[in-house]
C-alpha cells in the first residue's frame, strides 16, 4: 500500500470474520454502501407501523467480531511492506519498561509478555529476555541503512523494516531469548528450551510468531522464531484454531512480500 504525497484521510477500513456477510447487513445495513454513498431515504413515519426492537446482547452473540487493521494504535493493526503506519512517524500513547530491560512496549503487550515470562519460568522453560521492543521511527532508520549497508538491499531488508513499516513501532513487537540459552536473534533459537515453549504457548498469552518458518513468499521476511508479535487472545487463539500462520492469510490480506 503506498500513500499519496498529499495527506490522506485516516484509514478506517474493518475486516469482518466469522459470520456471513448476509447477517452482518441485517444487523449494520448502512455497511452495504460505499463510503461517500447516501442510502434510499428512509419511508415516512405514517408508512412504519412499529420500530424494530433494538438487538439483545443475547441476540449478538455469534454475530461477526469487526478488528481495525489499520489504525496505527489499533492491538490488532496489520504492518507490512504494502502496508505502513499512519502517520508513519506514529509514536505509542503509552509504553511500559519491561521488568530488567530498558526496552519498552505498548501497555497491553508488556502486561502480556510479563504473564508469558512468569509462566515460561514456571515451566523450567527459562528466564525471558527482551532484547527489542518498541522502536521509534528514527531507531528504524538506523537500524534499516545498518542492514542494507551490511547484507544489501534484498537480504538487508528480509531482516529488518523500513522505517514506518516497522511492527516495532508500534510497541506491539517483541524481540526475545532466554538468559543463558544463546541463539539470541539467530533461527536457532527455535530449537532452544524457550524457543520451542514459545512456540507451542505464546498464544496462551495473546502473541503470535509474526514470522514463521516458510512464510517468506506472504510476509517478505526470513523465518524470525524471536519475533512475537501481540495481537490479543482472541485472534491468537482463532489463528491457532485454524491453522492460520500469518495475520495476512488470516484477515485474507493480499501477500506482501516486496515494498
Amino acid at each position: 500500500m503506498h500513500l499519496p504525497n498529499s495527506k490522506p484521510k485516516p484509514a478506517n477500513w474493518k475486516v469482518l470474520l466469522s459470520t456471513p456477510m448476509f447477517l452482518a447487513a441485517l444487523l449494520f445495513p448502512i455497511s452495504a454502501y460505499a463510503e461517500g454513498e447516501s442510502p434510499s431515504p428512509s419511508p415516512s413515519a405514517s408508512l412504519i407501523e412499529s420500530p424494530s426492537p433494538s438487538p439483545s446482547p443475547s441476540d449478538l452473540e455469534g454475530f461477526p467480531t469487526v478488528y481495525d487493521i489499520d489504525t496505527a494504535s489499533s492491538p490488532t493493526v496489520v504492518v507490512n511492506k504494502q502496508r505502513p503506519l499512519y502517520p508513519k512517524t506514529y509514536v505509542p500513547a503509552a509504553l511500559k519498561k519491561f521488568p530488567g530491560s530498558s526496552a519498552k512496549l505498548a501497555a497491553p503487550a508488556r502486561d502480556a509478555l510479563a504473564a508469558m515470562a512468569a509462566a515460561m519460568k514456571s515451566a523450567g522453560a527459562g528466564t525471558l529476555v527482551l532484547n527489542s521492543g518498541y522502536r521509534s521511527y528514527a531507531s528504524q532508520k538506523i537500524i534499516h541503512a545498518m542492514k542494507v549497508s551490511q547484507l544489501g538491499l534484498k537480504a538487508g531488508e528480509a531482516l529488518a523494516a523500513r522505517p514506518g513499516y516497522s511492527e516495532h513501532q508500534t510497541g506491539l513487537a517483541a524481540d526475545v531469548s532466554a538468559y543463558k540459552q544463546g541463539c539470541a536473534i539467530y533461527t536457532c533459537f527455535s530449537a532452544t528450551k524457550a524457543g520451542k515453549w514459545l512456540a507451542e504457548n505464546a498464544w496462551q498469552y495473546g502473541f503470535v510468531i509474526r514470522y514463521p518458518y516458510g512464510q517468506t513468499k506472504i510476509t517478505g521476511y526470513q523465518f524470525e522464531p524471536w519475533h512475537l508479535r501481540f495481537v490479543g487472545l482472541e485472534i491468537a487463539t482463532d489463528m491457532r484454531s485454524k491453522n492460520l500462520l500469518t495475520l495476512e492469510k488470516y484477515f485474507a490480506l493480499p501477500n506482501a512480500p516486496k515494498y
